[in-house]
């Protein structure tokens, strides 16, 4: 437990891309963490092929996630933890693969645009959902689900994000409803008692972008850096992160 906040830290690896490590060869705070997360999220989801654009935005809404987690760090800029943790990692000078010259943080960089805490926090609630769902729901089969409540308060949460024009006319906020509608979708194939998600509205004149062919949420389940799942998400979960 860090600051009143269940978390656990399952793998030695997410130390690896820390700026400095304390003398127990850790990562020395949870920021740190983080920032060294930020980079697994990246590596973890490139080998999909991803267009760089999309990994961006994958990993900013993890990274948005898990400083809403924590009480210390959850009203941490985005702006802010860019310039203290990732400008200043030498890991993110790193080429996300030799034959390309792309590195960590000019992938991030492609979506900077989005270190905006005010419309980014909205995510937190409903992305939290739908990792509880799929950390108790991918592995089954036969379509025998459960935590169907909890199904019905993402549908309820991802319905505000949609009505929100602050979000509904952003084309870089819009991206991100189609990231958790083409996740929660995929999951609802198999759960078939989940309910289902609004059409997203589109603006006048603008294109819908192209949906993943695959569900991201099971990767981000497999990177070290997890939280110790509640049963129920409570209702004060919800006010705090909004």
């Amino acid at each position: 437990m860090q600051n009143g906040q269940n978390v656990q830290f399952g793998n030695s690896q997410i130390n690896t891309y820390c700026r400095y490590l304390n003398n127990l060869s850790i990562c020395p705070n949870y920021l740190e963490m983080a920032s060294s997360g930020v980079i697994h999220v990246l590596k973890d989801l490139e080998k999909y092929g991803l267009e760089y654009d999309k990994l961006a935005e994958y990993a900013i809404l993890w990274l948005r996630y898990k400083l809403n987690q924590n009480a210390t760090f959850n009203k941490t800029q985005l702006n802010k933890f860019y310039t203290s943790h990732i400008q200043t990692n030498e890991h993110y000078n790193n080429k996300i693969k030799d034959s390309d010259n792309m590195t960590y943080k000019d992938i991030i960089d492609t979506k900077k645009d989005l270190m905006d805490i005010k419309e980014m926090t909205k995510f937190s609630y409903p992305f939290r959902i739908l990792l509880l769902l799929y950390n108790n729901n991918n592995n089954k089969k036969g379509g025998n689900c459960t935590h169907s409540d909890d199904a019905i308060k993402f549908a309820k949460e991802f319905e505000k994000l949609n009505n929100d024009s602050n979000i509904n006319w952003n084309a870089s906020y819009r991206k991100l409803l189609f990231i958790l509608s083409d996740d929660y979708n995929n999951l609802k194939n198999k759960c078939t008692d989940f309910p289902p998600l609004p059409e997203i509205k589109t603006p006048p004149s603008k294109l819908i972008p192209v949906l993943s062919t695959f569900s991201v949420i099971p990767v981000f389940l497999g990177i070290a850096y997890k939280t110790i799942f509640k049963k129920k998400i409570k209702k004060n979960n919800e006010e705090n992160e909004t």
